[in-house]
């Protein structure tokens, strides 16, 4: 992908590269007709045979370009970090928001957790309604777009259009893992039903059509089956009209059917253009009535469909993929208190711990049917870490905190990049790739080397590393200059920022009602807070003689200052 940018400013799928060898690219690009393919190959014989200098030259320029694009920054020491600077990072990125739409401005639209999370958090830590609103909207609008499977659940890739409607009806794993945090993260900060039952919905898809027998999570579902893409899921008006009956009117209605079809070959994509409550304002159906008529409506479509040729599925097991669900299970299971979906977090993260056990610190980056071929990247690692720390942050558990710093060794042992700050894709233990990669900018998954900072900053807080802590710090400061020229590709390192600019908020938590109390501080959007469960270390953190281990006391510190402890929740939420 590295070569096809460097050739032609792009990327995309598919993705054809013609390469010598000894691994270096010569060519490449996306999409080609069948003819133009051919005279491409046939090119690159005759040029091979006549002329293999050329070759040897045209790799060279290409492994130039794509050196460009993984630039280590150089260190940097004169940045402060104060709310005024992310104020002014913020207020740059608003020109790429769509106010009216959701998402960024334009098509094709792609959902972009990182982007909603981050600025989620923003808007609530900065009084800032208009940033709360657009977050708010975004979810709204690719919640009743076309985007969203409102049969089955689940979101697919993205929308070929500006406002959500018609989608590239491929389903991914990584996709719904990070909206599903999203969701819930949105949920705890606004009470929306609405979000909460897009969270539901999607679990049951994963469940239901992403999950194998063991328990791990499946990489995706194709777009297309029977040779035509959409063919799942779409309906014609008169499939409708035959398996709905009398409640067919009021659904295309309000899933905005209509009889020529609202997509292409007569085939309708639902979405729907109002609210259900707009909708029962307008039509004069109450909202109990209608939520009723639509439920059954969908039960009736989805045992239809169910007996349609599905698209195919990628049953390939990933490491990096799973962990961003391990993630997803965890914080929604904290959020709506469900320790069904808190169980199978642990289930799948417990798989992976033995794995790396006994492995001393050593992932795989695939399983398919019990085979494992590929040795762990940097993604893989930072976030399974992250997944680690988030069942901690929900049970107090120290054994998933010991695991998560077992994997943060093997990391700065193995992937530290040349410069010592940075960490690069692969491991040193990996065979060598044509050009070393140092992940930096934040896309639909976040960067790798921005997660691992951030697990860097957290795990120091929580372990009391102060060299873990300085190293994130050292690795924003030396991206300060790229997040304020793109913010947009950086937003994973903006929670970073926020985190350092509000400085670390850990709420200590002891007694025997322990994992009580952390359940009910699960019940508030609290982004900047890092929980613990661990023996405070009285010398650091709180003097001897306040710590009362007969009660079950809240002790709240921020940055090296400790408060008095408390003992309920409210009296620790006016702290933080």
């Amino acid at each position: 992908m590295a070569a096809a940018y460097a050739v032609t400013g792009r990327g995309g799928w598919p993705l054809n590269v013609i390469a010598l060898s000894d691994q270096r690219p010569v060519f490449a690009g996306t999409y080609f007709s069948k003819q133009d393919w051919v005279h491409i190959l046939q090119y690159f014989t005759e040029l091979h045979r006549t002329h293999p200098e050329e070759l040897l030259h045209q790799a060279s320029e290409i492994g130039r370009g794509m050196a460009k694009q993984h630039q280590i920054p150089s260190p940097a020491a004169s940045y402060s970090f104060d709310s005024m600077a992310l104020q002014e990072i913020c207020s740059t990125w608003e020109a790429d928001l769509d106010f009216i739409n959701g998402g960024s401005q334009g098509a094709p639209k792609f959902p972009m957790p990182v982007h909603l999370g981050f600025l989620l958090r923003y808007g609530r830590e900065n009084n800032h309604p208009e940033i709360s609103g657009y977050v708010e909207l975004t979810l709204e609008r690719m919640a009743m777009g076309g985007i969203y499977d409102h049969v089955g659940g689940g979101f697919s890739r993205y929308s070929v259009d500006d406002a959500w409607r018609i989608p590239h009806f491929e389903k991914m794993l990584y996709d719904n893992a990070q909206l599903i945090c999203v969701y819930s993260q949105a949920y705890a900060a606004t009470k929306k039903s609405s979000f909460k039952k897009i969270v539901e919905e999607s679990m049951s898809f994963i469940e239901r059509e992403l999950t194998s027998p063991d328990g791990l999570l499946l990489a995706s579902i194709d777009a297309d089956s029977e040779g035509t893409e959409g063919a799942f899921y779409a309906w014609t008006h008169d499939e409708i009209r035959q398996y709905l009956g009398s409640g067919s009117e009021v659904f295309m209605a309000l899933y905005s059917c209509e009889e020529g079809g609202n997509w292409e070959n007569t085939l309708n994509v639902f979405r729907k253009s109002m609210t259900d409550e707009e909708f029962s304002e307008k039509y004069g159906i109450a909202c109990d009535q209608l939520s009723a008529i639509i439920d059954v409506s969908k039960d009736q479509l989805f045992a239809v469909r169910s007996t349609r040729i599905r698209p195919g599925t990628d049953d390939k097991i990933l490491t990096c993929w799973n962990a961003l669900m391990i993630s997803a299970l965890t914080n929604a299971a904290k959020v709506f208190n469900n320790p069904l979906w808190l169980g199978k977090a642990i289930t799948v993260a417990h798989f992976y711990r033995k794995n790396l056990h006994e492995r001393n610190g050593k992932l795989w980056r695939n399983s398919k049917a019990g085979t494992f071929a590929i040795a762990g990247f940097l993604d893989d690692y930072c976030f399974l870490i992250q997944s680690f720390l988030d069942i901690y942050q929900s049970t107090l558990d120290i054994t998933w905190l010991d695991s998560a710093d077992v994997l943060t060794k093997e990391v700065i042992r193995h992937f530290t990049a040349d410069d010592g700050l940075f960490f690069r894709l692969s491991s040193d233990e990996a065979p060598s790739l044509i050009r070393e990669t140092v992940e930096l900018s934040d896309n639909v998954i976040p960067a790798s080397n921005s997660q691992m900072a951030r697990n860097l900053f957290a795990l120091g807080h929580l372990l009391h590393n102060e060299n873990y802590v300085l190293r994130s710090e050292k690795m924003l400061k030396s991206m300060t200059p790229a997040i304020k020229r793109n913010p947009s590709f950086h937003a994973n390192w903006m929670h970073l920022l926020a985190d350092v600019i509000l400085g670390p908020t850990i709420v200590n938590i002891e007694g025997d009602e322990m994992i009580l109390r952390l359940h009910e501080f699960s019940a508030y959007y609290l982004p900047h807070v890092l929980f613990s469960g661990i023996q405070v270390n009285p010398s650091k953190d709180i003097p001897e003689n306040q710590i009362d281990k007969k009660k079950t006391l809240i002790y709240i510190c921020h940055g090296k200052t400790c408060f008095s402890p408390v003992e309920t929740i409210q009296e620790a939420l006016k702290i933080i």
